[in-house]
C-alpha cells in the first residue's frame, strides 16, 4: 500500500469479491495505518493483530499467525473440483 505509484490497487480494493484476511505484526508502524485502511476497504474484511511480531509476523510469531489464519480459512466454503468444473 505505500509503494503504489498510482492509486490503481487502492481504488480496486472495494471490488474485492473474495474472502479477506489482513495480517500485519503490532510492531510494523509503517503499515498499521495501511492495515487498517485495505481492512475498511475490502468488503467483509477481517483484520488481525499480530502481537510482537514486525513486517514478517509468520516468521516473528509463527504459531500466533497460524492461530489467526487456519481458522479464518477454516471458516471458508468447501467447494470441490465438481463445484469448480459446474461454475465455470
Amino acid at each position: 500500500m505505500l509503494t503504489q505509484r498510482d492509486a490503481g490497487v487502492i481504488e480496486t480494493l472495494p471490488h474485492i469479491k473474495v474472502p479477506v484476511l489482513v495480517v500485519v505484526g503490532a510492531d510494523d508502524t509503517p503499515f498499521l495505518a495501511a492495515s487498517d485502511y485495505m481492512a475498511a476497504k475490502i468488503p467483509g474484511a477481517q483484520k488481525v493483530v499480530i502481537p510482537a511480531a514486525g513486517h514478517a509476523a509468520n516468521i516473528d510469531q509463527p504459531q500466533a499467525f497460524i492461530d489467526a489464519v487456519l481458522p479464518f480459512l477454516d471458516s471458508l466454503p468447501q467447494t470441490t473440483a465438481s463445484d469448480k468444473m459446474a461454475a465455470s
